[in-house]
C-alpha cells in the first residue's frame, strides 16, 4: 500500500440489471474507493450525506413489501396482493383484477354524480401535484406510466375508494347487486384497502373529502367505522339541528349522522390508510412517560442494559399466573395500553383486548411490512413480540380468552398459539417498547422466587381462591366444619 493511502471496501448493494458492470472476471461484489487525502475523506462524507437526503434513497411513503418478508411467506399473493381491487400503480392492470377496474369506474362515477363535482377541477388538483405523488412510490412502478396516465389512475382509485368507504359506513353495506359488487367480495375489498402495496397517498383522499365533508371530525369517525374500531365511547350525542352537512349526507345514509367530539389536536399527517389504521390501532404513545424518558436517557449504563436483557425474558401466561400475576383487560383497546401493578404478593398485568380471525394474519403481515420498510418505529412489531413472549402453548391462549383479552375467532387454541409464535419470529422489535412493564414483571418474579413465604402464600391463594368454585368449596367446607363442631359441642355438653 503506497504512502498514506487509505482503501475502503464498500459493499455494492445495487448492481445494474443483468449482473454486468464488474470489471474483469469473477464479478467482484465490492467497489474499491480510494481516499488519498483528508479533503477526499470530507468530500466523500458530504456525498454520502447528500445521498441519504435525496428522494431516491429516502424511505417511500407507499413502499413495497421487503423481499426478505416475501421469502418468509409461502403464498405471498394471498397476503400481500389485492384479490378484487387494486389501488395505486403496483398491481394496476393485472389480469385477475380487470373486473375490479370496471367496478372502480362505477364507484368513481357514482362519487361525481352524487356530489355534482367537476371532474376537470379534481383532475387538475391531482395532476398539478403528480410530481410529488410519484415520489411516494417505487420509481420502477411509476416509470411505466406517463404523468397523465398516473393522474387518471389516482383520480379513479381515490374517488372509488372514498365512495366505497362512505357508502359502507353511512349506509351499512352495499345491496346485493349495487355496482355489481358480490356479497362475498365486500370483506375482500376491505382487506385490499389495507394492503401495503395497495395504498394511495392519504392527501388524495383528504383533498377529495374536503370537497364533500368539511368537518374533519366526521371523516375521522367514518374511518374508524371502516376500520371496525368504533364503540360507544367514540360517539357523542346526536346532532339536534339539520345542517348543510346533514342534508348532503342524506344522499348516502337513511339513518341519523352522529357527530364526533374531536377535542384532541390534529395529529401528525399520515401517509395512507394503512398508516392511519396503525396509528389508531396503537393509540397514544402511553409508554413515553417521565419514567420512561429517564430510563431512555441513561440507556447506556450497565445496570440499565442488564435490566433490559433480563426483563426481555418474560415467562408465558401460565407461569406468570403461577407467580401470582393476574391477567386482566385494559380499559382501552389501544395496543400501547399495557400496564403492570404489584402489591408485593400478587400483581396484575393489563392487556388490551384483541380479536383474532381469518383476516388477522393478512393485516398483521402488512403492518409488519410497513414498519420494516418505512421510517416509523417498530411499535406494532414490539407488541407482537411482547404477546409472543406470553404465549407458548394453547393453555396460554385459553387463559387470555378467559380474561377477556383475546377473542379467538380463528379456530383452536393451538392454531392461535402457532400464529403468534410464527408471525413475528426473527423480527427486530423496539428494545425500549414496554420496557417499564417488562422490568416490573422481572422484579416481581425475582422477588417471588427468592422468597419462600411469598411462594407459599401465592400458591395458597391460587389453589383456594383462584376461581369462584374453589372459593365456594372452601366456604362450604368451612361451614361444614363449623356446624359439625357446634353439633359435637351440643351433644357433649347438653344440660
Amino acid at each position: 500500500m503506497a504512502g498514506n493511502e487509505v482503501r475502503l471496501f464498500v459493499e455494492d448493494l445495487e448492481q445494474p440489471a443483468g449482473g454486468g458492470g464488474g470489471s474483469g472476471g469473477g464479478g467482484a461484489s465490492a467497489t474499491e474507493l480510494r481516499i488519498r487525502t483528508f479533503d477526499d475523506f470530507k468530500s466523500k462524507i458530504l456525498e454520502l450525506e447528500q445521498e441519504e437526503k435525496s428522494p431516491s434513497t429516502s424511505k417511500l411513503q407507499c413502499p413495497k413489501v421487503p423481499p426478505r418478508l416475501r421469502s418468509n411467506v409461502e403464498d405471498t399473493n394471498v397476503y400481500y396482493e389485492p384479490q378484487v381491487m387494486s389501488f395505486g400503480p403496483y398491481h394496476h392492470g393485472k389480469p385477475n383484477l380487470l373486473a375490479g377496474e370496471t367496478l372502480k369506474l362505477k364507484l368513481a362515477a357514482a362519487y361525481f354524480r352524487i356530489h355534482k363535482l367537476s371532474k376537470d377541477e379534481i383532475y387538475g388538483t391531482i395532476s398539478g401535484d403528480i410530481d410529488a405523488l410519484k415520489q411516494c412510490y417505487n420509481p420502477e412502478s411509476t416509470g411505466k406510466y406517463t404523468n397523465e396516465e398516473l393522474s387518471v389512475m389516482l383520480l379513479v382509485d381515490g374517488c372509488a375508494l372514498l365512495h366505497y368507504i362512505l357508502r359502507v359506513c353511512l349506509c351499512g353495506c352495499f345491496s346485493h347487486d349495487e355496482h355489481g359488487i358480490r356479497y362475498q367480495d365486500l370483506s375482500r375489498i376491505h382487506q385490499d384497502a389495507l394492503l401495503l402495496e395497495n395504498q394511495i397517498p392519504y392527501r388524495i383522499l383528504h383533498q377529495l373529502v374536503e370537497k364533500i365533508l368539511p368537518l374533519n371530525a366526521y371523516w375521522r369517525v367514518i374511518l374508524l367505522e371502516f376500520f371496525g374500531m368504533t364503540d360507544e365511547s367514540t360517539f357523542s350525542e346526536l346532532l339536534q339541528e339539520e345542517s348543510f352537512l346533514m342534508r348532503k349526507m342524506k344522499n348516502y345514509s337513511c339513518s341519523p349522522i352522529i357527530q364526533f367530539n374531536n377535542t384532541e389536536k390534529e395529529s401528525k399527517p399520515c401517509h395512507h390508510l394503512l398508516d392511519l389504521y396503525r396509528t389508531n390501532f396503537l393509540g397514544d404513545e402511553r409508554s413515553i412517560n417521565p419514567t420512561h424518558l429517564k430510563t431512555v436517557a441513561c440507556q447506556g449504563s450497565v445496570t440499565d442494559v442488564k435490566y433490559q436483557v433480563m426483563a426481555s425474558l418474560i415467562r408465558n401466561v401460565k407461569e406468570l399466573m403461577a407467580a401470582g400475576i393476574h391477567i386482566k383487560r385494559s380499559p382501552t383497546r389501544y395496543l400501547r395500553d399495557i400496564s403492570f401493578t404489584s402489591n408485593g404478593i400478587t400483581a396484575c398485568l393489563r392487556l388490551p383486548p384483541i380479536t383474532i380471525d381469518s383476516s388477522t394474519e393478512t393485516l398483521f403481515l402488512n403492518l409488519i411490512a410497513y414498519e420494516m420498510s418505512s421510517k416509523v418505529s417498530h411499535d406494532f412489531i414490539s407488541y407482537l413480540r411482547f404477546l409472543d413472549s406470553l404465549i407458548d402453548h394453547a393453555d396460554d391462549v385459553k387463559e387470555l380468552q378467559s380474561a377477556g383479552v383475546l377473542q379467538n375467532c380463528l379456530g383452536t387454541h393451538e392454531k392461535v398459539a402457532e400464529f403468534f409464535n410464527t408471525v413475528s419470529s426473527n423480527l427486530e422489535s423496539n428494545f425500549h417498547a414496554y420496557k417499564d412493564v417488562r422490568v416490573k414483571i422481572w422484579k416481581h418474579l425475582k422477588s417471588h422466587y427468592n422468597n419462600r413465604h411469598k411462594m407459599w402464600i401465592t400458591q395458597c391463594l391460587h389453589t383456594y381462591f383462584g376461581s369462584p368454585w374453589t372459593i365456594i368449596a372452601l366456604v362450604v367446607a368451612t361451614l361444614a366444619l363449623f356446624f359439625t363442631g357446634v353439633q359435637t359441642y351440643v351433644a357433649v355438653f347438653r344440660p
